[in-house]
């Protein structure tokens, strides 16, 4: 089944026409992190080519979540189509939806659809049925609210506006702030990003909840720090005696135990809490207390670090699932590229890997186009400087590169430098020398052109 479909649209700002991708099923059961999106305002902001400008298309919508029984229409009424137009419509999209189910699947709740007559009214219902009351959203909008007094004012009126909004600003306005960053940057909308951003940083600097948020910060990444540099005197050849020896004298330390779990999770296996077990065994009192309480931690921590990373793992894999599926690759992958990072790469080469093992040509071929695309659209959303040192490393002999320098090195200021040597930094990092000498040998060319646009 077709969740995305393409679109004629054109630009507010600069009229451009344009074919976007929109979507108008949401179904959780095939891609259960459209939910997140839809609910976070990411699902159908589409971004101009031309121009980079954001905007929001009204589509007609359903909401299906079999798991609550939840199916949900909604018809924007912006869009002025006649009632007999309408119903066609969402009795198309409805049908798409139901043909996709199993019949054995297939209950009551799917032929009696509630309608939504807005899309606040939409994810109210949907918040409803997961139990979020009416009071906690109106709590959530208002802080909401208040973030939004302090965009539409000057950071000289800042101050005032935390005295007055005191009792609104905690830890969850704190988080609420840095998750609008992230979508609006996801978003495109990149001053309201910065804007919000600073905000934060002022509000951590100037309150006493930031101010204690940011205490628990650095000494949570001095521990860690501590920790690290304790596990490196240990050595390149690391034995399990003297990492035992190091976990014991953590004991009772909850903070340092913790870090080193996320540190060295994998040494934390089978054979080392067998050897534990056997400690504790041997101790008394006080000191086998203290081995019982250290061993309890100890399974607690790495059970839920890896729940965590399974539950990495399993977005990742659900996102291949639905993009692998889908009808029009592009079009799946375009609205979900918040969900492309190093864990879904990470999966999908697995795939790859695994496909090829068992000699399935035809999935494999289909994991590699998938693999294209994404790095095909992500070349395409990096900023002009990642695209032009990626345009030089592609380039197939120096000549050309050189050609690219001083066709383009002019436009960029001395930033262009300092990003071309983190990126070199980086492949030296990574063992790849050759790749970091060859683009600092293209830096050094880059310099004088730099220098004179600059």
């Amino acid at each position: 089944m077709s969740q995305v479909v393409r679109t004629s649209l054109t630009c507010p700002r600069c009229g451009q026409p344009f074919t976007g991708v929109v979507e108008q099923i949401i179904d959780i059961d095939s891609d259960p992190q459209a939910k997140n999106r839809f609910l976070s305002g990411q699902v159908n902001q589409v971004q101009c080519p031309n121009c980079g400008f954001t905007m929001a298309v009204g589509t007609p919508l359903v909401y299906h979540d079999s798991a609550r029984e939840m199916f949900i229409t909604y018809m924007p009424m912006e869009l002025n189509i006649p009632p007999q137009e309408r119903e066609r419509v969402i009795g198309d999209l409805s049908r798409r939806l139901m043909d996709s189910i199993p019949p054995e699947k297939r209950k009551g709740y799917l032929f009696q659809p509630k309608q939504a007559l807005t899309l606040p009214g939409m994810i109210d219902m949907i918040l409803d049925a997961e139990g979020i009351t009416q009071d906690m959203r109106d709590a959530q909008r208002e802080k909401m609210r208040v973030m939004e007094m302090f965009l539409q004012v000057g950071e000289d009126q800042w101050p005032r506006l935390i005295e007055e909004n005191a009792d609104m600003i905690d830890l969850e306005f704190f988080q609420m702030t840095l998750v609008t960053a992230e979508n609006a940057a996801q978003s495109g909308k990149d001053a309201m990003a910065e804007a919000l951003i600073l905000l934060y940083n002022f509000l951590v600097q100037n309150t006493e909840i930031g101010q204690e948020a940011m205490q628990q910060a650095q000494v949570q990444e001095e521990v860690i720090r501590e920790v690290a540099e304790d596990v490196q005197r240990l050595g390149e050849n690391l034995s399990r005696e003297a990492f035992m020896d190091l976990v014991l004298s953590y004991a009772g330390d909850t903070d340092r135990v913790q870090a080193l779990v996320g540190l060295m999770r994998p040494a934390f296996d089978y054979n080392f809490f067998q050897e534990l077990s056997a400690k504790m065994a041997a101790a008394e009192g006080e000191e086998r207390e203290l081995l019982e309480d250290l061993r309890q931690d100890l399974l607690e921590m790495t059970t839920a670090l890896d729940q965590q990373t399974q539950a990495v793992l399993q977005r990742a894999a659900e996102t291949l699932r639905f993009i692998v599926n889908a009808e029009d690759i592009d079009a799946a992958i375009r609205p979900r590229m918040d969900q492309i990072d190093d864990t879904f790469l990470a999966v999908l080469q697995a795939n790859i890997s695994n496909a090829e093992e068992h000699q399935d040509l035809q999935t494999s071929a289909r994991l590699k186009q998938v693999l294209e695309k994404v790095l095909e659209i992500l070349r395409d959303a990096a900023p002009p400087q990642i695209r032009f040192i990626n345009e030089l490393m592609t380039a197939p002999t120096e000549e050309e590169a050189r050609a690219v320098i001083e066709a383009q090195a002019g436009q960029y200021g001395p930033e262009l430098l300092e990003l071309m040597e983190a990126v070199a930094q980086d492949l030296d990092e990574s063992e790849r020398t050759e790749e970091a000498a060859v683009l600092r040998g293209y830096r050094a060319m880059v310099a004088s052109y730099v220098s004179a646009g600059a």
